[in-house]
C-alpha cells in the first residue's frame, strides 16, 4: 500500500482543482492555540489571534516523516515575537522531495483588544513538480479569539476565504477552510482542546486533544485524534530551562505511522510597562 502512495499522491495533486495548504504539523504543534499558558511558537498557525497575548519570544523546529516515507517528509520552522499589545509570527515549511515538493512562507500579526484578540496571516505558497515546473499562489488567514473566562478560550479561524489562484494555472486554487476551536484549562497541569473544521468540498472534521504536565514544567504528555481519518496521535516532551524537546507519532489505520520530532526555545518573559 505504501509503495503506491507517492504516485497516487502526485496524481491527486495534478488532477484536482483545489489544494489545501494546512501547516502539516498543526495537529500536534497547534494543540495549545486556545490556551492561556500552553502556547508556544507554533500555536499561531492554528489561530493567529493567539499572538495578541504573547508574553515571551519563542522559536521552534518540527520534522515529520509521513507514513514512514522519506519522500513525504515535512519540515516546519516558526518564531513568535511579542510587541506592544500583540505579537508577530513568522513561519516557513517544506514538504516533499526533489521531484515534488510544496513550501510556504508566512508572516502573521495578532493584537489584544481586551476580552477579544484578532489576527491575520499572509502566505506565499510554492509548488514544484518535475516535468511541470514551478507555480505559486498567495493566500491569507484571519482569526479571532474570545477569553470567556480564566479557563475557557474559544475562537474562529478562516483560511483562504477568497481561494487564492495559482499564477501559472488559474484553474488551480487554494481551498477555503473554516474552523471553530475551544480550549479549557482544567488545571495548571491539564488542558483540553477541540476544533471543528470544514474544508471546501470535504466532510466536517473534528480534532480533539489534551496536554498533561506529568511533572510540572518538566514532562509533557500529549494525545488526541482527528476524525477525518480516525487517526490518533501521541507525544512526549521534556522541558529543561528554556528548551523543550518532543517526540511524537501519528497513526493512520491503512498507511501506518508518521513519527515526528519537535524542538522549542523560549526567551525571557516580556516585562509589563
Amino acid at each position: 500500500m505504501k509503495n503506491l502512495l507517492l504516485p497516487l499522491f502526485l496524481i491527486h495533486c495534478l488532477a484536482h482543482g483545489q489544494s489545501i495548504h494546512y501547516s502539516p504539523g498543526t495537529l500536534y504543534t497547534g494543540l495549545g492555540a486556545y490556551s492561556h499558558q500552553f502556547t508556544q511558537s507554533f500555536s499561531f498557525l492554528a489561530n493567529q489571534a493567539v499572538l495578541g497575548d504573547l508574553t515571551r519570544t519563542s522559536a521552534g523546529l518540527y520534522a515529520e516523516q509521513k507514513y514512514g516515507l522519506q519522500e513525504l517528509s515535512m519540515y516546519l520552522g516558526s518564531m513568535a515575537i511579542p510587541v506592544s499589545r500583540g505579537g508577530i509570527g513568522i513561519a516557513m515549511q517544506y514538504a516533499g522531495y526533489s521531484d515534488f515538493n510544496e513550501s510556504q512562507v508566512g508572516i502573521a500579526y495578532g493584537r489584544n483588544l481586551g476580552k477579544v484578540s484578532v489576527g491575520v496571516q499572509f502566505n506565499y505558497n510554492m509548488m514544484h513538480v518535475a516535468g511541470y515546473g514551478n507555480d505559486a499562489a498567495i493566500g491569507f488567514e484571519v482569526a479571532t479569539q474570545w477569553r470567556v473566562n480564566t479557563a475557557l478560550v474559544t475562537g474562529i479561524h478562516i483560511v483562504n476565504p477568497a481561494g487564492g489562484r495559482f499564477r501559472n494555472h488559474a484553474e488551480e486554487k487554494l481551498a477555503a477552510v473554516y474552523q471553530f476551536g475551544a480550549g479549557y484549562e482544567v488545571s495548571k497541569q491539564l488542558f483540553l482542546s477541540a476544533e471543528l473544521t470544514k474544508e471546501e468540498d470535504r466532510p466536517v472534521n473534528v480534532q480533539a486533544g489534551l496536554q498533561y504536565m506529568a511533572v510540572p514544567d518538566k514532562l509533557f504528555l500529549r494525545t488526541g485524534i482527528t476524525t477525518a481519518t480516525t487517526s490518533p496521535y501521541a507525544g512526549l516532551g521534556w522541558q529543561w530551562k528554556n528548551c523543550r524537546a518532543d517526540v511524537s507519532v501519528r497513526y493512520h489505520p491503512q498507511l501506518g505511522l508518521s513519527p515526528g520530532v519537535l524542538l522549542l526555545f523560549y526567551g525571557k518573559q516580556k516585562t509589563e510597562p
